[in-house]
Order: structure tokens, then C-alpha cells, then sequence
């Protein structure tokens, strides 16, 4: 049995230099030669692959260190194949389709965009710029234990605003990072003060100038004016979410 990590478009001896000492999630990476591309793949002992943690960080460092070396396309976590043959028969069957693939990410990135704000001067801003926020506050200041449920409905209609307005910011984002990518894919944000959480498909070569159009960006949104913009920037990290193929589930059934 074979563990497969990914398909890379070949670079000569650059990819043996890579490969070299290098450990997989069961022993030292090997590569073959596959319809014009290098299948990266190490031995497997046929037992089940458990998501752990350092398996999973085993998996994506070998795909990271792909990166460096080529366009890459991704296998899952805990693929498997019974041979090289067999991979080279289904390879073979969806070669266009796999070409069509590198066509898309080739000379690209892929960078996770994270941007917050403090939650004390966001909701500070939200109150400012609702008078009737503003009043209702106030007048809730002086109140007692009776006043719970009032509260709560204040709570409410806070956290609605604190949503309009996290909204527009990010469509603001957006609106600026979007012409210079080719791709992106929004994601939930995990609070009313994330403002943005992205996946983008840049050109490799703008991946210095997308960074500060990023800052940039983020320093003129008024979602909590005279705080610094909390930006995360992951990446370049393997490309799951721009290939619509990761030698998936076509393999699941043949192997």
C-alpha cells in the first residue's frame, strides 16, 4: 500500500533536492513519474490513519514543502492506494481534468485572511453612531434587578447593530481585495468582531503588494476608529479550497 500527499508539476532535480531525507507520515517520501507529473507518495503498512493532530501536521508540512518546488495538487488526509499502478490507471482516466486543475492555481497562493477589532471599542462605536442605542443605554444605567428583561431586548438589538455594521466592513473588505485575486471563498467569521475570514487565490508575484492592500484596507474601515485592525495572514498554505479534484474519491473506489 502507497499514502498519497499530492501531484506536482515536475521541476527536475529540484524535486528529488526536496524530497531528500524528508519523512512522510510513515517513512521517507518517494516520487514517480505519472502522465507528465510527479506523484509525491510514501509506504503505508494497510492501518487505519487516524486524524490525529501530528498526523495531519506530518500531512500538510509535506504538502507546504511541495509548494516551494511547484504547482501542487492536493491529496486529502489518509488517501491510499493499493499501487502505483493503480494510480497511474485513474490518473490517466481524468488527465484532462487534472490538467485543467493546475491550470487554475498555477503561479498562484493560497493566504487565509483573518481581520478583528477590539470587541470594547467596537461595541463603543456601535453605541456612538445609534442615538437611540444611546438613550436606551442611558437610561438603562440607573435601572434595577426589575429592568432584566429590558436589558436583554438591549443586549439584543446591540448585538443586531454590532452585526449591520460588522457587515459592512466587510463587504467594505472585500470590495477592495476581491480585484486582485482570482479567487476567494468567504467564510462564517467566529464573532461580531471579525470582521473578515477569507481564503484567496492570489498571483504569487502580488503576494507582497495583496499583504498591504490587506492593511490598508482594514486601517480605513470606521468599525472601531482609533484602534489598529488585529490581521491574520495564513499562508501560502496547500490549495483545498480552489481545486475542485483532490485525488479523492475516484481513488476511495478503486482502492
Amino acid at each position: 500500500m502507497i499514502y498519497l500527499y499530492g501531484l506536482v508539476e515536475p521541476r527536475g532535480a529540484e524535486i528529488a533536492v526536496v524530497l531528500k531525507d524528508a519523512e512522510g507520515l510513515q517513512g521517507p517520501l518517494q516520487h514517480a513519474e505519472i502522465a507528465g507529473w510527479t506523484l509525491v507518495y510514501s509506504d503505508h503498512d494497510d492501518q487505519e490513519i487516524l486524524p490525529k493532530r501530528r498526523l495531519l501536521l506530518a500531512h500538510t508540512k509535506v504538502l507546504e514543502r511541495l509548494l516551494t518546488i511547484g504547482t501542487t495538487l492536493p491529496a486529502r488526509f489518509g488517501l491510499v492506494a493499493r499501487d502505483l499502478g493503480q494510480v497511474a490507471v485513474l490518473i490517466q482516466s481524468v488527465r484532462d481534468t487534472i490538467a485543467a486543475e493546475f491550470d487554475k492555481i498555477r503561479d498562484a497562493v493560497e493566504l487565509g485572511v483573518r481581520v478583528s477589532f477590539p470587541r470594547d471599542a467596537a461595541l463603543a462605536t456601535t453605541l456612538q453612531q445609534d442615538p437611540r442605542l444611546q438613550t436606551e443605554h442611558a437610561n438603562l444605567q440607573n435601572s434595577g434587578a426589575q429592568a432584566h428583561f429590558a436589558i436583554a431586548e438591549f443586549g439584543g438589538r446591540l448585538a443586531d447593530q454590532m452585526e449591520r455594521r460588522r457587515g459592512q466592513a466587510q463587504r467594505q473588505l472585500m470590495d477592495a481585495l476581491r480585484p486582485h485575486a482570482r479567487n476567494c471563498v468567504l467564510r462564517k467569521p467566529e464573532d461580531d468582531t471579525e470582521v473578515l475570514r477569507a481564503e484567496f487565490l492570489i498571483d504569487q508575484n502580488i503576494q507582497d503588494i495583496f499583504e498591504q492592500k490587506i492593511a490598508d484596507a482594514a486601517a480605513d474601515l470606521d468599525f472601531a476608529p482609533g484602534e489598529e485592525p488585529m490581521i491574520q495572514i495564513i499562508g501560502p498554505v496547500p490549495m483545498y479550497n480552489f481545486v475542485s479534484l483532490n485525488l479523492t474519491f475516484d481513488l476511495d473506489q478503486v482502492a
